[in-house]
């Protein structure tokens, strides 16, 4: 049970860091947004959608640890392969995520609070 949950935290804290990667491409992009006189960057970020944001890349990692098998995520030798296709759950099952709450939970406006498409 506890290499189970161990595996399980692996493959989110994986999922978490391509999110990660995702938000730093966001992020210099908001920095290049925030040149613009009109929009102080202090506005343009906003810290709470990106902590939401890392936890939605843990829950792709997680989601996808399980779904390949979490007794191959506790191995010891994880591969390299299976390391990058956590991270790149985390990068890309946000969206898919996001796009769930925002569309089928009533009320419910996702990490991008309902603005449309947003720096990551």
């Amino acid at each position: 049970m506890s290499q189970m949950l161990a595996a399980l935290l692996l493959a989110g804290l994986l999922g978490m860091i391509g999110q990660g990667v995702r938000a730093v491409v966001g992020l210099k992009g908001l920095a290049l947004q925030a040149l613009d006189p009109n929009v102080p960057l202090p506005e343009a970020f906003n810290p709470t959608r990106l902590i939401v944001s890392l936890v939605i890349g843990f829950v792709a990692g997680a989601l996808a640890g399980t779904a390949m098998g979490i007794e191959q995520v506790g191995h010891a030798d994880l591969t390299r392969a299976a390391m990058l296709g956590l991270m790149a759950a985390g990068y890309s099952g946000t969206d898919f995520i996001e796009g769930f709450i925002s569309n089928y939970l009533p009320g419910a406006q996702g990490a991008t609070g309902g603005k449309g498409p947003q720096p990551e």
